[in-house]
């Protein structure tokens, strides 16, 4: 018989612990633009927290022949890719569209950005993040602002356990992808109907940029001093002859959609597949796409006649009432729009060696039911199924036991034996969408004696 931990009187105590913080500086540069690459050596001979790893920097935008720049909701958007690899060895080479992942998993999950360091929404006229006004470029200093990045997909979110020792591996090298300007809007020309002099472009004219200043990383580094961590792990590589760390890694493919879009990937676990479909101009630098059914426009008028700044007394879209939480813009750039293709009762379904997933052709409202099945926390956005379908039409399949990364259990589908032949399919079409596929897949890292490594896909 057992009882409710809330009866008990058990304590357990662990000696000799330490905790502490370092900076990193990046082996390059302090400074980055877009389409470069930023690296940091981690810590050598330590117990590092991978999960602590936060990517820190000023960002500011630029523009020529007219354009005005805004970054991105999220900063984490102007990633690219994230590589991690270990005295050479490529540990997770991450995937191409990080950023499209990242923005994809928040339509589904209750994964929120930091709302202080991660710019979680576009700057219209007034920063929140140094507060002044932003009728030109949104431009910062390091003395006014800083940005982080602390969430991670791939081997710095995922491996298991999160705590790692650096003194069993070679010198573990982060490698920061920076995206193309795409993922900025162009608030410069056609203001949207009725915002006036305060309201944000839908078109777009010239050109933007932006760059990164004050560039550094921090991780938490933890000291345990009395030999029984360092004990337990020789004898379980005594043992066994390997320490086993499985990491989340993920492949993408992008293809313009006709009806059928073919993949393949070999791995001892598929996990999830994630879709996403993209606009017509998703990789250019075009004004802000505002979210079907929150404010677009405006009506601003002065408190007391006369008087400045005036606020915004427009109303929503939806929802005038208030059930949900419309009475907002909420804006993203072009890049991270995710709206249903044209077409006519369209239907979904997925194909793997032949076997379909679902069973049957599913519409967008069976399809989100699945999605939110699929992951780990299902949506909390407060948004109807207009939205969705307009702005988040994002799509996931879970292929291995739920939950099952918690218990570092791999229970995906095994491809490695076979050559795996995936469709993701469309029926109904008018048009051809581009269409973002990611695998998530489940890699062992084998760590055995005298740093050896070798990677399980």
């Amino acid at each position: 018989m057992s009882y409710s931990p809330n009866l008990s009187y058990f304590l357990d105590k662990l000696s000799g612990f330490s905790t502490n913080y370092f900076r990193l500086e990046a082996q390059n540069s302090s400074t980055a633009s877009p389409n470069q690459i930023v690296r940091f050596t981690l810590p050598s001979n330590a117990l590092l927290n991978l999960r602590s790893f936060a990517f820190h920097f000023t960002a500011s935008t630029s523009s020529a022949s007219s354009g005005i720049a805004r970054l991105p909701p999220d900063i984490a958007s102007l990633v690219e890719r994230v590589e991690v690899s270990c005295g050479g060895v490529q540990l997770s080479a991450g995937a191409n569209y990080y950023n499209v992942l990242c923005a994809a998993k928040r339509a589904l999950t209750d994964k929120m950005v930091d709302p202080v360091l991660s710019h979680p929404e576009m700057v219209r006229a007034t920063s929140y993040v140094d507060g002044l006004g932003k009728s030109g470029n949104e431009t910062y200093t390091g003395s006014t602002s800083h940005f982080c990045i602390k969430q991670w997909e791939g081997f710095l979110g995922s491996a298991e356990p999160k705590i790692m020792d650096s003194s069993l591996v070679p010198d573990i090298v982060v490698s920061i992808y920076l995206a193309d300007t795409s993922v900025l809007a162009n608030i410069a020309g056609t203001d949207i109907a009725g915002t006036t002099t305060t309201g944000v472009d839908t078109d777009g004219v010239g050109t933007v940029s932006y760059s990164l200043s004050n560039i550094h990383a921090t991780i938490e580094c933890i000291g345990l001093a009395d030999g029984t961590y360092d004990n337990m792990v020789s004898s379980m590589i005594q043992t066994k002859g390997f320490l086993e760390v499985p990491f989340k890694q993920y492949y993408s493919f992008q293809d313009t959609h006709s009806g059928q879009m073919r993949f393949s990937v070999a791995t001892q676990s598929l996990d999830r597949l994630w879709v996403c479909h993209r606009n017509d101009d998703y990789n250019s630098s075009v004004g802000a796409v505002p979210l079907s059914g929150y404010k677009q426009t405006g009506a601003f008028a002065a408190p007391t006649t006369g008087t400045s700044p005036t606020v915004d007394i427009g109303a929503p879209q939806f929802d005038i009432g208030g059930t949900l939480d419309y009475n907002k813009e909420r804006l993203t750039t072009a890049a991270f729009d995710f709206p249903t293709p044209s077409g006519t009762a369209l239907t979904y379904q997925f194909q793997l060696n032949g076997a379909y997933v679902p069973q049957f052709r599913a519409t967008f409202e069976e399809m989100y039911q699945i999605s939110c099945n699929s992951v780990n926390g299902a949506t909390q956005n407060k948004v109807g199924l207009k939205t969705m379908k307009s702005n988040l039409n994002v799509q996931c399949v879970r292929l291995n036991l739920p939950e099952s990364e918690y218990g570092r259990l791999v229970s995906g589908l095994n491809t490695r034996s076979v050559s795996l032949n995936g469709y993701y399919n469309i029926s109904g079409l008018s048009a051809n969408p581009t269409v973002n596929l990611f695998a998530e897949c489940t890699s062992t890292l084998m760590i055995g004696s005298g740093r050896q490594l070798s990677i399980e896909q």
